[in-house]
């Protein structure tokens, strides 16, 4: 059998994905920037909890149709 590629694997993507996300919060950290009292990187961390739950059901959809795909 075929075994695929790990780096192919929804995780990886994934959690790749997040620490992209999580690098650009940090690169911002430094910065004296506010807005309404709350620093920009606050906000920035803020506004990427809609992303972490977009990717947490892109990964589980994911998994059930890779899950699929093999039992069938």
């Amino acid at each position: 059998m075929k075994s695929k590629s790990r780096l192919f694997d929804p995780g990886i993507i994934l959690v790749s994905i997040l620490l992209i996300c999580a690098a650009v919060v940090l690169i911002w950290w430094p910065t004296d920037v506010y807005l309404m009292g709350i620093s920009l990187a606050g906000w920035l961390m803020f506004s990427s909890y809609g992303i972490w739950f977009i990717l947490a059901v892109i990964y589980v959809v994911w998994k059930e149709k890779q899950s699929k795909t093999k039992n069938n």
